[in-house]
């Protein structure tokens, strides 16, 4: 087994460190901020390819995880998601789950199709249904089972711009709490609660200034 991990290993760094995009092949085919689009374009629009034959890694190279150590899990694990950033395609989880978990879950759904994007972030589908499942590899973090929480909490309505904020703080704060337990607070989205809106009624900044008045702010792209 080592010496396979060990080939492993190599073939994922060597498809991390050979990254192929086909919208950009050489630097005079390279895109310039002219060709911007938005993320809702550009989902309608970016070419789709099984992630197999993007990154020539197939999912039966990866080993189940009842075969493997914590320890080979670490290194592997860790290897795919370096490697899954480098195609600007990300395996993201709302809760911090074991590496074991993580590591089936990417496994179990490696054979899918993955969406080229160019300007926005792809995401790893975590699951096929999209619907929570008693079986989920997450167990009592499905993701599905989550959101589908939340939306019975809150009912579909007409909001004030405030009742809408005071909505998303509402469904921001629940899932920290969740996700961090008691040290949540360190997370906490002060720019979504109104009792930290400066004097002008702007949201918490994080110390960073909205810059809407700043000379050479960076919103030119919109005038």
């Amino acid at each position: 087994m080592d010496k396979y991990l060990e080939q492993l290993l190599a073939d994922i760094k060597y498809a991390t460190e050979n990254v192929n995009w086909p919208y950009a092949s050489s630097e005079k085919e390279a895109v310039s901020l002219a060709d911007w689009i938005s993320d809702e374009a550009e989902e309608k629009t970016a070419p789709r390819i099984q992630l197999e034959t993007w990154t020539g890694i197939k999912q039966s190279q990866l080993p189940p995880e009842k075969l493997l150590s914590d320890e080979q899990i670490d290194l592997i694990y860790r290897a795919l998601e370096d490697m899954l950033k480098a195609y600007n395609y990300y395996a993201t989880f709302i809760f911090n789950l074991p590496y074991r978990i993580r590591y089936e879950v990417i496994r179990t759904n490696f054979s899918q199709e993955a969406i080229q994007k160019q300007w926005h972030m792809g995401f790893f589908e975590l699951c096929e249904t999209n619907q929570s499942n008693p079986n989920c590899l997450m167990g009592d973090y499905c993701h599905c089972a989550y959101f589908e929480e939340l939306s019975a909490n809150f009912v579909d309505e007409d909001l004030s711009p405030e009742e809408e904020r005071q909505r998303k703080l509402d469904i921001e704060v629940e899932h920290i709490k969740r996700k961090h337990g008691d040290e949540y607070m360190k997370y906490y989205p002060y720019h979504l609660d109104p009792k930290y809106d400066d004097e002008q009624g702007n949201p918490h900044d994080y110390g960073f200034g909205n810059g809407a008045d700043e000379e050479g702010d960076d919103n030119w792209w919109k005038k």
